[in-house]
């Protein structure tokens, strides 16, 4: 028996939130890694039709028996990455970073490699290699033996038995789904994926192909492919994806297209002899490279003509995306109700529809940023701008928001010149509120006289203006609930589900001051926060980020907090870091992962300090452009409240408070 390089223990924890539908994909990847075009899966099944045993045979070039030690031993690490760039920039080697070996514990009892490879003296070599869930730091490589000289050509094939929870029509749904578009985009190479017999066919997941010409002045060729999509691909963004005349793929880089909000899925493929011998690392002291990505008059016109020709096709798709937005907000009870008997309300439903279109189409991530109730409050305050002449200054509030083209422009002028306008004092109020909230809370924890308390007066602005920890989150529990309610909330907001829990934890009773979630329906997960607040005259220390990991504790210590499509975020705010320096030094060590304000991070949980200062000056940067463009008076900039209890009872129900709270009936 062999050794890998952590415990078992370790292992598991480490790949606790892996799902056994992603863990299978993770095996077919790897043997696209070694080289495979064809990758044939069979499954056994039982009399109740649910799978038992899965093999999964690649035709790649097998695993050279002198290399095991470096790709078995390891864990999480993998030499299939070393000597290449950032892997970002390419999709190949794809699998995960040195642990994909291990997932099958998530669906298998026992995995199995028999693998046939090309030996240094030109003869193919076969041997195994073995692990069981029960102890994922050993393996067994074939019994002790040397690896035996075979006829059978080069691949691999893993074996899985006793496999648990996995569907065969859900095993299928999701490997088209991982893999649809790096199959389409490589049909030149003939890549294939096979289960039990049957080619699977990823052309439903192709909504539209086409190809962009580019013509240039040199003795290069160009074959550009555009591919859009039906469904989002996963974790892959919209990309460039750059082939040379071997048919490699050399390099890959997002477009410009991503986090529109908009499904605008899309793949380009450039193929070229261009690409041959083109540095896309960008390294200007290079004497020996031919070409330089970085100011090649080439490049920069091949991406902005493929650029242009995405753009208008970005365009149109809108038009059927934002009609279909509308459609969906009338089923959805949100848009305004009008009687189809009527012919004054047909006409201005007709023209509430249109400026809603080119808004959508200007810019949805309006529209995507917003919560059902916001939505209605903004799609009436559109049908009420109708009511008034005033379109010239909806024109020009639409252009101080967003960022239109010559284009867009000029057809949603000629939109208006159909409509009539009113103000738009509500989305204005909301705006200014939220302003004089953040002025009120700066009061309360700068002002020493005020002599402000935690619960009083800090928590409870924040529990009612959680949005300046983020929009679109519910409210579950704020001041006295424990885990266990907490959890009971949390169960009750995500099934319905509404009965009494217990957690195993001594520091279960204890109480956080506010915890959020929100649903991010995009990517499939939910996203909770969890914050606590000091009273400004007690410093941020080592004492009190102990206390917030005690809370994240008790939450990992119970797999219902756990489950697989949860991420957790904690913050604790304070005024000021104590004089100990320990903050400063945690944020130094976790400086690496790049995000302001980290101190800890554990698989899903991410734990962030952050000063009172800190998040008035996030507010101040996101909302900047819209402050100066509405330019309120110096009064509301420069308003001052005679305490703390003044403070927060003028703004704590102001129009900018969210009463997005989540709270089951108690049983």
């Amino acid at each position: 028996m062999e050794n890998v390089q952590i415990t078992s223990n370790g292992i598991r924890k480490n790949l606790k939130n892996m799902k056994p539908y992603d863990a299978v994909c993770e095996y077919i990847w790897n043997g696209f890694d070694a080289g495979a075009t064809e990758i044939s899966i069979n499954t056994n099944k039982n009399k109740f039709d649910m799978i038992d045993n899965i093999t999964i045979a690649d035709n790649g070039s097998g695993i050279n028996y002198s290399e095991v030690n470096t790709k078995f031993k390891p864990f999480n690490d993998s030499d299939k990455y070393k000597g290449t760039r950032n892997n970002s920039y390419q999709t190949l080697p794809h699998g995960k970073n040195g642990v994909g070996r291990f997932t099958f514990f998530s669906f298998s009892t026992n995995a199995k490699w028999d693998t046939v490879y090309e030996d240094t003296d030109g003869t193919n070599k076969s041997y195994y290699i073995s692990m069981s869930n029960e102890s994922l730091d050993t393996y067994d490589l074939n019994n002790g033996s040397k690896p035996k000289s075979v006829s059978k050509e080069k691949g691999t094939t893993v074996s899985f038995i006793n496999v648990f929870g996995i569907d065969y029509k859900e095993l299928c749904q999701n490997i088209i789904d991982e893999f649809f578009w790096f199959v389409s985009l490589y049909s030149h190479q003939n890549l294939s994926i096979i289960i039990d017999g049957e080619k699977l066919d990823f052309s439903s997941r192709i909504k539209e192909t086409f190809s962009i010409p580019f013509h240039n002045n040199s003795k290069f060729y160009f074959k550009i492919e555009a591919y859009l999509w039906n469904i989002g691909l996963g974790n892959e963004y919209s990309k460039f994806y750059f082939v040379n005349s071997a048919g490699e793929e050399v390099y890959k880089d997002n477009t410009t297209l991503n986090k529109k909000s908009d499904k605008f899925w899309h793949s380009v493929i450039v193929t070229s002899n261009y690409f041959d011998s083109f540095d896309f690392d960008d390294d200007s002291d290079s004497q020996f490279n031919l070409f330089s990505k970085k100011g090649d008059s080439i490049y920069k016109q091949l991406i902005n003509t493929i650029t242009d020709t995405l753009i208008i096709k970005r365009r149109s798709y809108l038009q059927d995306a934002s009609k279909e937005y509308i459609n969906n907000l009338v089923d959805e009870k949100i848009y305004p109700e009008f009687n189809q008997n009527n012919s004054l309300d047909v006409y201005k439903k007709q023209q509430l529809d249109s400026i809603v279109e080119t808004l959508y189409q200007a810019e949805p991530q309006i529209f995507s940023g917003l919560n059902n109730s916001q939505k209605k409050v903004f799609i009436r305050l559109l049908d009420n701008i109708m009511e008034s002449d005033d379109k010239e200054s909806l024109f020009k509030i639409v252009e101080e928001i967003i960022d239109l083209d010559e284009y867009e422009r000029k057809e949603f002028a000629a939109i208006l010149e159909d409509t009539t306008m009113s103000n738009i004092i509500s989305t204005i109020k909301l705006i200014e509120d939220r302003l004089s909230t953040v002025q009120a809370l700066k009061e309360i924890v700068f002002n020493k006289d005020f002599h402000a308390e935690e619960v009083k007066h800090v928590q409870a602005i924040v529990e009612k203006h959680f949005w300046l920890f983020g929009e679109q989150y519910h409210l579950l529990t704020s001041t006295e609930p424990d885990f266990e309610e907490a959890l009971r909330r949390l169960i009750f907001s995500k099934s319905g589900n509404n009965e009494k829990v217990s957690i195993d934890h001594e520091d279960a009773q204890k109480e956080m001051d506010i915890f959020m979630f929100r649903q991010n329906r995009s990517f499939g997960y939910f996203e909770n926060i969890v914050v606590e607040l000091k009273r400004p005259s007690v410093p941020i220390g080592e004492e009190q980020l102990s206390q917030l990991k005690k809370y994240m504790r008790v939450i990992q210590s119970d797999d219902r907090f756990n489950s697989p499509d949860s991420k957790w975020t904690y913050y604790l705010v304070g005024n000021r870091f104590n004089q100990n320096k320990y903050i400063e030094g945690e944020l130094n060590s976790n400086s690496i992962h790049g995000e302001k304000g980290l101190v800890f991070k554990d698989g899903n949980h991410k734990i962030f300090v952050k000063t009172w200062s800190q998040i008035f000056e996030d507010f101040s940067t996101d909302s900047n452009y819209l402050l100066e463009k509405l330019n309120f008076s110096k009064e509301l900039w420069l308003k001052k409240h005679q305490s703390a209890d003044e403070a927060v009872n003028e703004v704590i129900n102001n129009t900018a408070h969210f009463e997005e709270s989540f709270v089951p009936p108690v049983k």
